[in-house]
């Protein structure tokens, strides 16, 4: 296993074991971002379940700002070191990676404060003070432009750039991504490495009795469950559109919605939503819980008839590997990142088809039982296991690469 030490709270460099390569994974600055954060916290917990002889040899850190402290807890007795930076620290650290790139007569190992080998995610210039990877989540905005502005896509777009210029190995989630990439940035495609990522699944998971968590949100006793935050390209409308069909043919699934209620590039987002749901009178049908505790969206996500990911786009779902891990049937819009996922038990719609969706919560409302199904739960268990050492096998055979 990883080298622990006891859990602090420092901003000084890490007295670096000269024998142990040092890797240090930075966590995403967005706290409401669940999919960063989950990415970051499972690949920390990916790279722990693997045997002491495949990481005695590494050092693992993890940074993040002094703000964001809650999110190093669930991970926190899985690494040697936690950076929580205050924003000056931030600024000097910016400084440093400047002066790496722009001042090839300042020597490197100054710079360096934190005596790291690699770092994960990062984005810095031709030259620095330690080997780096870049991640990109996704290039939605080059399929969707129509969801960014004009600023939003320029600055996408030269970071995209920056990483393919500069970037030692660029990580993508799913071949789709790094076909993509590839074709938009050839000179990067030799550098470019698909990581698929697992949600891992906490034996903990699997103690509680789900219905207790069903009626603390005083949930009918059949289901689906969406887990999404409330983003345009995440597509909640054709759920609304696929209810009301159903509607008209005397049927009233229910719907339950936790996330977000917040899109940045699109505010009124939410609002339109609620306005076309009381219009339709779907509102009893139509449950948002918004932000719940992790545990709880478990929970739900075990008592619930399935899983509906009707997104038009992602890098690698992982509402769909949460399903994956917990046994859970899926019924998923059919963009190819959803097809190259393929979880068991899975159901697939055309994109923003209401029609088509509506036959298939009408085929799950007959052949699905809801609540824990115990047979499927210990098989997803058991494939969870090796799916996230595969991962975590997969992250550390990034990094010798870039090291060596």
């Amino acid at each position: 296993m990883v080298s622990r030490r006891n859990y602090r709270m420092v901003s000084k460099s890490l007295n670096k074991s000269p024998d142990k390569l040092h890797i240090c994974l930075n966590m995403v600055h967005d706290p409401t971002w669940l999919g960063g954060v989950l990415y970051i916290q499972n690949l920390i917990k990916a790279i722990a379940q693997l045997p002491t002889e495949e990481t005695e040899h590494i050092q693992l850190s993890l940074a993040l700002f002094k703000r964001n402290a809650r999110l190093a807890e669930p991970v926190k007795d899985l690494v040697s070191q936690v950076y929580a930076g205050s924003t000056t620290e931030y600024v000097y650290l910016k400084a440093c990676k400047l002066l790496a790139e722009y001042a090839p007569f300042v020597p490197l190992e100054i710079l360096n404060p934190r005596s790291c080998d690699f770092v994960y995610p990062d984005l810095l210039g031709a030259r620095s003070a330690y080997k780096w990877g870049a991640w990109v989540a996704d290039l939605q905005h080059c399929h969707l432009p129509h969801l960014f502005s004009q600023k939003q896509l320029d600055a996408r777009n030269a970071e995209l750039q920056r990483m393919a210029n500069n970037a030692p190995v660029i990580v993508v989630s799913s071949e789709m991504a790094g076909a993509d990439f590839g074709d938009r940035y050839p000179q990067a495609r030799d550098r470019t490495m698909v990581m698929h990522f697992a949600s891992f699944a906490d034996p903990q998971w699997f103690e509680p009795d789900p219905q207790i968590t069903q009626a603390k949100y005083q949930l009918p006793d059949r289901f689906f469950l969406v887990s999404n935050q409330f983003w345009k390209h995440k597509d909640h409308g054709v759920i609304i559109d696929a209810l009301a069909i159903l509607k008209q043919r005397n049927l009233y699934p229910t719907i339950v919605c936790t996330g977000s209620l917040s899109d940045y590039r699109n505010p009124d987002y939410f609002n339109q939503l609620l306005v076309k749901v009381e219009q339709l009178n779907l509102k009893s049908q139509f449950i948002i819980l918004g932000v719940i505790p992790r545990d709880d969206q478990v929970q739900l996500m075990r008592q619930c008839l399935a899983i509906i990911q009707p997104s038009l786009f992602e890098g690698w779902s992982s509402v769909i590997e949460d399903a994956r891990s917990l046994g859970k049937p899926v019924i998923a819009s059919d963009f190819p990142v959803h097809l190259e996922q393929n979880p068991p038990n899975s159901y697939f719609f055309e994109r923003s088809s209401p029609e088509e969706l509506a036959e298939l919560i009408v085929q799950a409302l007959s052949n699905l039982e809801a609540g824990v199904n115990h047979q499927l739960e210990a098989l997803a268990r058991q494939d969870n296991q090796e799916r996230v050492k595969a991962y975590g096998r997969r992250f550390l055979e990034i990094v010798h690469h870039v090291i060596c």
